[in-house]
């Protein structure tokens, strides 16, 4: 198993990962993205890019703020598959700790892709039925 300080592409995976929690710095974090970045997650099923990602996170974090606790990373050349706990309490009391996967394809020192799996239900508890919706 990897961790994110053996390899530049996971320490940049988990740099991410981390600038979205409590105490990260968002615009940080957002500046490991290419231009041509491309999210996807398995709750909405939609693609999107730096600037929907940005206004996703920071919804999510006017209604929740998470930290991720890393339980494994393993990486195949400029893939970083990172398996995370994620925990937090929504403004609504809901508890969140939620088993993660994010799978980040990298290249020339920045992220060009991120996939994120979680539990698709506790994600419309926690954050609404529309959460769920693909358009």
């Amino acid at each position: 198993m990897t961790t994110p300080f053996d390899d530049p592409q996971a320490e940049l995976a988990w740099m991410f990962l981390q600038s979205l929690c409590e105490d990260g710095d968002l615009d940080e974090g957002l500046a490991l993205l290419s231009d041509d970045f491309s999210y996807w997650n398995n709750t909405t099923r939609r693609s999107s890019g730096k600037d929907d990602l940005r206004q996703l996170c920071e919804w999510r974090k006017a209604i929740v703020e998470l930290s991720y606790d890393l339980l494994g990373c393993l990486n195949d050349g400029q893939s970083v598959m990172v398996e995370a706990q994620a925990e937090g309490v929504t403004s609504t009391g809901i508890r969140y700790d939620c088993p993660m996967v994010f799978i980040f394809e990298t290249d020339d020192g920045l992220i060009t892709s991120l996939r994120e799996y979680g539990d698709t239900q506790l994600n419309i508890a926690a954050f609404g039925a529309e959460t769920a919706t693909p358009r």
